[in-house]
């Protein structure tokens, strides 16, 4: 019985440790080999002030319309295709029940935030994994700062940079106006610092 104990641990232990470890190479591979996409943000009603390391983000493309030739569920999890519109952003261009594995698209894998059918049209509000930008703790309040003032300025477009791989979707950066949010920190910082 204590040949059995001491290889029965060591192998617990080791799939412990490997569930974590396949988890990090998944989302390195998306970040490094995923196909790039740009979502543009749009302003969130802050619910909660004290989110802590993260800014919450909304997206455009989380809306879509289509028809009733299949009724989405809210909480359904389904396959969205993605493509890029003519100012360079991605958008969803169909939404499916199942997995398309057959198409050679880039497929984002998300679930149904909340669908309705009004005058013979469905809308369909997409939840997207991704709807959480992290910094480190000593930046988050003036990034948040940041991010609500490009959100009210018309003249700012936010938006974050996913790379998308396998249907999975991570956030590489947020964007104001072509610039990383961070380095905008950053540079808001040093001057402050410099006063």
């Amino acid at each position: 019985m204590r040949k059995l104990i001491l290889p029965a641990f060591a192998l617990m232990v080791l799939a412990q440790w490997a569930v974590p470890i396949k988890m990090i190479i998944d989302s390195e591979s998306v970040l490094t080999s995923g196909t790039e996409y740009k979502f543009r943000t749009e302003p969130v009603d802050p619910s909660d002030p004290f989110r802590g390391k993260y800014v919450t983000l909304r997206f455009n493309a989380a809306q879509f319309q289509t028809d009733t030739s299949y009724k989405f569920a809210n909480g359904e999890q389904v396959y969205a295709l993605l493509s890029v519109d003519s100012a360079g952003f991605a958008q969803v261009n169909n939404l499916y029940a199942d997995n398309p594995s057959d198409q050679n698209f880039n497929i984002l894998k998300t679930r149904v935030s909340y669908a309705s059918i009004y005058d013979g049209k469905q809308s369909v509000t997409l939840d997207f994994s991704f709807n959480r930008f992290y910094v480190e703790e000593s930046k988050a309040s003036e990034t948040e700062r940041v991010y609500w003032e490009a959100q009210r300025d018309s003249t700012q477009v936010a938006y974050a940079i996913v790379s998308i791989q396998n249907g999975q979707g991570i956030i590489k950066e947020l964007m104001i106006n072509d610039r990383p949010i961070l380095e905008i920190v950053r540079e808001l910082n040093e001057k402050e610092r410099l006063k």
